[in-house]
């Protein structure tokens, strides 16, 4: 099999006698620092990361982010977003998100392919603005 040149390691990727598209994903993972946080501080830092997300999908960088909830022992994600921004675009907005900056989060950016048309985000548009009136 042909690597794909636009890979960014020696993954072989299969070729499809389909369509691909691409979204970069971001996955949160849990900081160098999320255990040395008291429990109200954390809170105030998931409150701000959460305002921080919800305002990257309204401004489009982001089409869906989410939690990922694993209660299990030694989980490490903590959660999930896809994109159609490039990595390097996202890399310096994820690294403004404030828990991120206090190290209560941590990412990796990967790049997802799958069938072109297969998946959708049908809330992913901005929200309208306010009517004056």
């Amino acid at each position: 099999m042909a690597r794909d040149a636009g890979a960014a390691s020696d993954h072989v990727i299969p070729q499809a006698d389909f369509e691909l598209d691409r979204l970069t994903m971001v996955i949160l993972l849990e900081g160098p620092r999320a255990g040395e946080y008291p429990r109200e501080e954390a809170q105030r830092l998931a409150n701000e990361h959460l305002h921080y997300t919800v305002g990257l999908v309204a401004g489009g960088h982001l089409l869906h982010a989410g939690p990922i909830m694993d209660p299990g022992p030694g989980s490490a994600f903590t959660g999930l977003a896809f994109g159609r921004t490039s990595p390097e675009d996202l890399r310096p907005l994820i690294e403004k998100d404030p828990a991120v900056i206090a190290g209560l989060e941590t990412f990796r950016l990967v790049t997802h392919a799958f069938p072109k048309g297969s998946l959708s985000f049908p809330g992913a548009t901005a929200p309208e603005p306010p009517a004056t009136g």
